[in-house]
C-alpha cells in the first residue's frame, strides 16, 4: 500500500463541509530557566490528519504489509468516510485495503471481513444498493463460516444485509432476516440487552416498511415500554421508536394520535440533533404524511420541499434518498392540483428509478402509471 496520505489544500476547504471534530492536539511549549516547560498553545488535529499521520508512521516503521499498518490505514479511510466530500477517496482506499488484506491474510479473516463490511456500508451510503447487497451477503456468509451463525459480527452482517434489502424494497426478505437476527440475539443475551433492544427496533421498523402496521404498532409500544424501564425513552433509540410509532399510527389512520407523537419527537430531535439530521428529516417526512392525510396539502408541501433540499445537499441530486424525497413531494403536489411541478418531479423520479432499480421494479412502474395519469 502506497504511503499517500496528504493534507488537503487550503483552497479546498471553503467548498466542502467542515471536517469532524478533532481527535488530538499538538501541544506547543517553551522550556524555562528552571527546567520546567510552559504550554504556549495548542493546535487541534482533525481525525483524517491524525489517522493519516498514524498510518504513515506505521508504514515507515513496520512496512506496507504488516497487520498494524493495514489497520492504521483502515482507521484513516474510516475518518475520510465520515467526510461527505471525501467518501469517494475513502471507498477507493477501503477497496484497495480489502484486496491487500485478502492477499496477506486471506478473505475469510476477521480483519479482511471487517474492511469488507466497511466497504459495504459506505457503498450503501453512496447509493449503490445492488453492490452493497452483493458485498454484505458475502461478508455474512463468510462470517457464518468463520465465526458461526450466532456470533455478534455475523449478526451485525445480517443486519447490514437486511438494511440494504429494505433499500431495494425487498421488504419480505428484510423482515425475515431481521426477525432471525432478533431471535438469535435474544437467545444469546436475553430480552433487555442493549444490542437486543436495537435489533427489536430494527425489526419493528422493518415491519412498518413492509406495510405490516398492525404488527409494527404493538411491537413499537413494547419496545418503548422496555426503553422506559431502562430510563432511555428520550435517547436516540427511544426517539426513533416513538417516531416509528407515529408513522404506524398515521398508516392506521389514527391521525390525531400520530400528529401529537410525531410533533413531540420532532421537537426533541431538532433540539438535540439539529433540523437537518437524517432522523429529524425522516420525522419531518412523517409529519408531512400526516398533514397530507388530513388534506392540508400546502403545509405538507412546504415541509417536503425543505426535506428535499436538505437531502439533496447531504446526499446529492442522484442519490436514492433524494429520489424518494422527490417522489413524496410529487404525491402531495398531485393531490394539491399542482400538476406541472408534479410532472417534472415524477419524470425525474421515473428516470432515476429505472437507473437504480430497473424498468420493471414496482417503484418504476408506479411512477410511470402516475405520469400516464397526469398526461391523460
Amino acid at each position: 500500500m502506497a504511503s499517500t496520505w496528504r493534507r488537503k489544500r487550503d483552497d479546498d476547504e471553503g467548498r466542502n463541509p467542515p471536517p469532524p471534530p478533532p481527535v488530538a492536539e499538538w501541544v506547543m511549549s517553551l522550556g524555562g530557566e528552571d527546567g520546567q516547560e510552559e504550554e504556549i498553545g495548542r493546535v487541534a488535529i482533525p481525525p483524517h490528519e491524525f489517522f493519516g499521520m498514524k498510518a504513515n508512521a506505521a508504514y515507515e516503521r513496520l512496512g506496507p504489509d504488516h497487520p498494524e499498518t493495514l489497520l492504521a490505514f483502515r482507521d484513516y479511510a474510516r475518518a475520510l468516510a465520515a467526510m461527505e466530500d471525501r467518501r469517494g477517496e475513502a471507498l477507493d482506499r477501503l477497496m484497495d485495503l480489502a484486496r491487500l488484506q485478502s492477499q496477506v491474510l486471506g478473505y475469510v479473516h476477521e480483519d479482511t471481513l471487517t474492511t469488507s463490511a466497511d466497504v459495504a456500508d459506505l457503498v450503501r451510503t453512496m447509493g449503490d444498493f445492488a453492490k452493497a447487497e452483493e458485498i454484505w451477503r458475502s461478508v455474512w456468509t463468510s462470517r457464518s463460516q468463520l465465526l458461526g451463525p450466532d456470533h455478534p459480527q455475523t449478526l451485525d452482517a445480517a443486519n447490514g444485509l437486511a438494511r440494504v434489502l429494505s433499500d431495494l424494497r425487498r421488504e419480505a426478505e428484510s423482515v425475515a432476516l431481521q426477525r432471525d437476527v432478533l431471535e438469535r440475539r435474544t437467545r444469546l443475551l436475553g430480552p433487555d440487552d442493549p444490542a437486543v433492544l436495537d435489533d427489536f427496533g430494527r425489526h419493528a421498523a422493518a415491519l412498518g416498511r413492509a406495510d405490516l402496521w398492525h404488527e409494527a404498532e404493538p411491537a413499537l409500544r413494547e419496545l418503548i415500554a422496555r426503553l422506559e424501564r431502562r430510563g432511555e425513552q428520550d435517547g436516540s433509540a427511544g426517539l426513533s421508536a416513538r417516531a416509528n410509532l407515529g408513522a404506524a399510527l398515521c398508516r392506521l389512520d389514527r391521525l390525531d394520535e400520530a400528529e401529537v407523537v410525531i410533533r413531540d419527537v420532532l421537537a426533541a430531535q431538532q433540539r438535540t440533533k439539529g433540523t437537518d439530521h437524517p432522523e429529524a428529516l425522516t420525522t419531518r417526512n412523517n409529519l408531512a404524511a400526516v398533514l397530507h392525510a388530513r388534506e392540508r396539502y400546502p403545509e405538507a408541501a412546504v415541509i417536503l420541499w425543505e426535506v428535499l433540499a436538505a437531502v439533496t445537499r447531504r446526499d446529492g441530486d442522484d442519490h436514492p434518498n433524494t429520489v424518494h424525497a422527490r417522489d413524496n413531494l410529487a404525491n402531495v403536489l398531485i393531490d394539491a392540483g399542482e400538476y406541472d411541478e408534479a410532472t417534472q418531479l415524477l419524470t425525474r423520479c421515473h428516470a432515476d428509478y429505472t437507473r437504480v432499480f430497473g424498468a420493471h421494479h414496482p417503484l418504476t412502474r408506479k411512477a410511470a402509471e402516475r405520469l400516464d395519469w397526469l398526461h391523460s
